[in-house]
């Protein structure tokens, strides 16, 4: 994991918001290679959420997927989001009005092309004109 952790002490990683960092994610019990991987810190308050925010891009699939997720629980502090989360906490940070986040979810949700265009419209603020 790039923000390594021992027994909750932060060893030192202290990365600039929007880098894109290349490393190795380790099973932090066994210290097995679980995947190489390409981090994104996204530091507040410039996030989608206004707070801070990391995203792992690894080769993908079910299995690589589920490690990677796996060895970051098992780091602490950590848990899967529930749906909508995202969203609803740029909402309360202040980063979405009301209609965005609607359209958000309308995005989420959208079965045809047109229904996407339409909630687009409202992330820029288009129904509210």
């Amino acid at each position: 994991m790039p923000a390594r952790q021992t027994g909750g002490v932060d060893e030192g990683w202290h990365p600039k918001s929007h880098r894109v960092y290349h490393g190795f994610i380790v099973e932090p019990r066994t210290r097995t290679l679980v995947d190489e991987a390409l981090t994104i810190p996204m530091l507040a308050p410039r996030s989608y959420t206004a707070e801070d925010v990391v995203e792992f891009q690894t080769h993908g699939g079910s299995i690589c997927t589920r490690r990677v997720l796996d060895c970051c629980i098992a780091c602490g502090n950590v848990r899967l989001a529930r749906p909508g989360e995202f969203t609803l906490r740029a909402f309360l940070n202040g980063r979405l009005d009301l209609t965005q986040a609607e359209s958000i979810g309308a995005v989420v949700n959208a079965r045809t092309v047109e229904a996407a265009d339409a909630a687009l419209a409202g992330l820029d603020g288009g129904l509210k004109r």
